[in-house]
């Protein structure tokens, strides 16, 4: 019996590289880390909050859970809401520039939340996305539009590319996160009310009708 040894692509890349990338490269021992490091962020929100989910997510080959963002704790209040089937198979974009440029936050980004980077600083970045997202057949995606917890100006580019490369886009509204740990705050304040509202999914091509949905749906 004869065996070829191949070495996995990102093999000689820095390990925050390696965290953050997208698509992510077959690795047992982290993609059992992450499973297990979700479910543990998971269980500890669930201990200490009352969550309340409302909506589902549509069944399909390539979702993308868009969210306003108000908290640190709005990606695990998300990933709480979720089927387990779905949060094994999920990525969440986060910023490269800071969660990926030091070893123990890119750790807990890509352990705890499933986190991958994304470039914000880069011009090229949503080039690269778009070249992805396009040779994905499936997946699950989750990120912010707003791009920041101090914002609500929605940002395009990458609503743009979903909606070209056919992706389905979900709704989520997050309500309690933010009296329950405020980007203000250094401690969170257990024992809250957090609430996901799933809106109805999006599946045209009409940019400025999307837009004009999320902002109903995320902004209530």
């Amino acid at each position: 019996m004869k065996f070829d040894y191949v070495p996995a692509v990102d093999l000689g890349d820095p390990l925050t590289k390696r965290l953050g990338s997208y698509p992510r490269v077959p690795d047992l021992t982290w993609d059992t880390l992450r499973l297990c490091g979700s479910w543990l962020a998971v269980t500890l929100l669930r201990l200490q909050y009352r969550l309340t989910v409302k909506g589902q997510i549509p069944t399909g080959d390539r979702i993308a859970i868009v969210a306003n963002h108000q908290s640190h704790l709005d990606t695990i209040t998300l990933l709480a809401a979720i089927p387990a089937k779905i949060r094994c198979q999920i990525v969440v974009l986060a910023a490269a520039d800071y969660f990926f440029c030091q070893l123990n936050r890119a750790l807990a980004a890509s352990l705890l939340c499933q986190a991958v980077a994304f470039d914000r600083l880069s011009v090229m970045e949503l080039k690269q996305w778009r070249s992805r997202l396009k040779a994905a057949t499936s997946g699950w995606i989750l990120f912010y539009p707003s791009g920041s917890r101090k914002s609500c100006q929605l940002q395009r580019g990458l609503l743009k590319i979903l909606l070209k490369e056919g992706w389905t886009i979900v709704p989520a509204h997050l309500a309690g996160t933010k009296a329950a740990w405020s980007i203000e705050a250094q401690w969170w304040k257990p024992f809250q009310h957090l609430e996901v509202t799933f809106g109805e999914p999006y599946q045209g091509s009409d940019l400025d009708l999307l837009v004009t949905q999320l902002k109903q749906d995320l902004f209530l």
